[in-house]
């Protein structure tokens, strides 16, 4: 029996969370049962290398510009052809452009299941992004959701059909977290330092801003506090160090960039913070509970089915440097609460949220489908028969 071919189509292949789950996914998705594919808009990142080492062929669609350009057509008509040839049976596509790209080639390409990805609420989308999305509606077999904030989203404000969304919670790659650490990497601290982390791409929406100000507080309480910042930002990096000065903290904040050794960093931390004013459901959240330490982040979209108050973190409002400052010194005051609310989430992880699971998950929710389109049961999708071979493009 052959394999079914599952096409992942994202749009570029930097690290991200969204990203790395995908490639875990992929990397350890069984390959007796499913055939894993990768298309992408931008095949630039750090995870092309990883994909080619674990055999996941990567093929760049290039769509520039607005999608109804000539060349983008082009390019979305190539990508039906591709899923033609390939025998694609399922695609996934991950963020917005790759939903809006791929949603109607797969239309033409007459690939039986689509699932679309939505791992946010949503904050950065256009009211035109979410008109398009609802157009497509008809080429989609599921959406999958990796909270239940998202799911809520997705029923109250874009009117999906609760029985046409599934609810799978990300998963974390234990191995990446040994207990205890198999190796130390430098890092410019004293040993008097108290290193508090932060590991979130520096955008306005992950809040560093109402991070910076909590600083000001817990460094006045505890000069040895120093907060580590990883993530990327362009442009953004320069705001928030020039923030830090005006603040004058900047001795207290360090900003290391993008980094692909985060286990190794958050093994030499003390306290995990994700001052978030919008979250799907945080990767850096699960990473930094697998490395076992304890949690302070804003109770905003799905970091409350993570994090559990009073036991692994706590939850503080958005926006809320006072509250995100208080939390932060309570920790850094007790060491014996800090250290059991580290190891309840080292529990946590290991029980609801390893990538084992996820990836069981996943199969069983692709296998499903399957079953459904095989049996005629699929209640969504589109009765255009398009003959690709037809379809002219003007360069």
């Amino acid at each position: 029996m052959t394999k079914p071919t599952v096409l992942h189509l994202i749009d570029c292949l930097r690290i991200g969370g969204g990203e790395m789950q995908m490639v875990d996914l992929l990397r350890r998705i069984d390959r007796e049962k499913f055939r894993p594919l990768v298309g992408c808009l931008r095949k630039e990142g750090e995870l092309v290398s990883v994909l080619d080492q674990a055999g996941i062929p990567a093929v760049e669609f290039p769509v520039r510009g607005k999608l109804f350009y000539p060349r983008s057509i082009k390019e979305i008509v190539r990508l039906a052809r591709f899923m033609r040839q390939e025998g694609v049976k399922i695609l996934q596509t991950q963020d917005l452009y790759s939903h809006l790209v791929g949603i109607p080639a797969a239309v033409m390409a007459r690939v039986p299941v689509v699932v679309t990805n939505r791992l946010d609420l949503g904050h950065t989308m256009k009211r035109w992004h979410r008109r398009a999305l609802g157009a497509l509606s008809f080429g989609i077999t599921r959406v999958m959701a990796n909270s239940e904030g998202v799911r809520r989203m997705l029923i109250e404000v874009e009117r999906i059909d609760p029985a046409k969304i599934e609810l799978i919670y990300n998963g974390v790659n234990l191995e990446q977290f040994p207990i205890p650490p198999k190796e130390k990497i430098p890092l410019p601290l004293a040993p008097e330092d108290r290193p508090i982390v932060v590991v979130a791409n520096l955008w306005p929406v992950k809040g560093h801003e109402i991070l910076l100000e909590a600083a000001v507080r817990v460094v006045a309480s505890d000069p040895n506090a120093k907060f580590i910042l990883v993530g990327t930002g362009a442009g953004r990096r320069a705001i928030l160090e020039a923030r830090a000065r005006a603040l004058s903290i900047d001795r207290h904040v360090l900003f290391l960039g993008p980094r692909e050794d985060v286990p190794q960093i958050l093994s030499q931390m003390e306290i995990s913070v994700l001052p978030s004013l919008a979250e799907g459901f945080s990767n850096a959240i699960l990473e930094s509970m697998a490395a076992s330490l304890p949690m302070v982040a804003t109770d905003v979209g799905g970091n409350r089915e993570a994090i559990v108050e009073g036991v692994t973190g706590f939850l503080v409002p958005p926006r809320d440097p006072v509250a995100l400052a208080d939390r932060i010194l309570r920790l850094l005051g007790d060491r014996n609460l800090a250290q059991r609310m580290g190891r309840a989430g080292r529990e946590r992880i290991e029980t609801t949220f390893s990538l084992q699971r996820m990836v069981a998950e996943t199969e069983r929710f692709y296998e499903r489908l399957l079953d459904e389109q095989g049996s005629g049961r699929r209640s969504t999708g589109s009765k255009i028969e398009t003959d690709l071979s037809q379809v002219k493009v003007s360069p």
